[in-house]
């Protein structure tokens, strides 16, 4: 069970930021992407919240956070708290803070409240691959339906609210990419995935995304992820469901390493 709810955690990790912007006007679709182009390249930095509840089998959990991006000095700043219900334990709480500053992306790791501290290298393939823009064109243009919902203002701007449906083909390619080896996602299909929701609100003026519900399920076989046949092969189901909101765009962010990170404990590349 602890292996599957380290996987689950990694799977709500990636999706969370690998889902986090599509966008829309009522344009074709190559239209449709060159605005997302156009805007994204003018996006020199942001802020986002989420406020995500996950399940997996039995086990519940409930994820708050928020993060900082820069994207002109290649910063980052994120921190995530997770409080999960895991029968017969019960309630046990982390907390995670991240920074990517300096070529390193160092992980604070906080658990019943003790600090431990790692970094590893990243260097510029791996920010690329986490280059979230870019990567959501991709999701864009494979997206299997676009739907344009009823306008809706958000935090007093007036959107757009569409309803996407992506390829998961293409979402389980990405999320496996970013996953280290080991997890068991390199042996799972796109049929896991059972239904998969997103709205958007889009703010007409600018482009960007101002808010996103996600809506997730998925069934996995247990000896899919652990490649045995000595797991019992029935189905655990997997959900998530939240919002996430985005703000500050452009406005400058700056990343600041506690002191305390300075002696983190370096990890080495997978």
């Amino acid at each position: 069970m602890k292996r599957l709810i380290l996987l689950f955690m990694a799977i709500v990790s990636i999706l969370t930021i690998s889902l986090s912007a599509y966008g829309c006007t009522g344009l074709t679709d190559q239209q449709i992407v060159s605005k997302i182009i156009d805007t994204s390249n003018n996006v020199k930095s942001f802020k986002l919240g989420m406020d995500l509840s996950e399940s997996v089998g039995n086990v519940s959990a409930k994820e708050t956070g928020t993060a900082s991006v820069n994207n002109v000095t290649k910063e980052a700043l994120m921190n995530i708290n997770t409080v999960m219900d895991i029968p017969p334990s019960g309630t046990q709480t982390e907390t995670i803070d991240e920074y990517l500053t300096g070529g390193y992306l160092y992980m604070k790791q906080n658990i019943t409240g003790t600090d431990y501290w790692k970094k590893i290298k990243v260097d510029e393939s791996r920010w690329n691959a986490e280059d979230q823009l870019a990567q959501q064109i991709v999701f864009l243009q494979t997206a299997t339906s676009i739907s344009r919902l009823d306008d809706e203002t958000v935090d007093g701007l007036d959107c757009y609210v569409f309803e996407i449906t992506p390829d998961m083909a293409e979402v389980l390619k990405w999320m496996q990419s970013q996953s280290p080896s080991g997890t068991g996602l390199q042996n799972l299909n796109p049929d896991v995935f059972k239904s998969t929701t997103l709205k958007m609100w889009i703010d007409k003026k600018s482009l960007f995304p101002q808010k996103e519900n996600i809506d997730l399920t998925m069934e996995i076989i247990p000896s899919d992820i652990t490649g045995t046949t000595t797991t019992p092969d029935d189905a655990i189901t997997l959900t998530m469901n939240g919002d996430i909101t985005y703000t500050d765009y452009n406005i400058p962010v700056t990343i600041e390493l506690p002191a305390a990170a300075q002696n983190a404990v370096e990890i080495p590349q997978p």
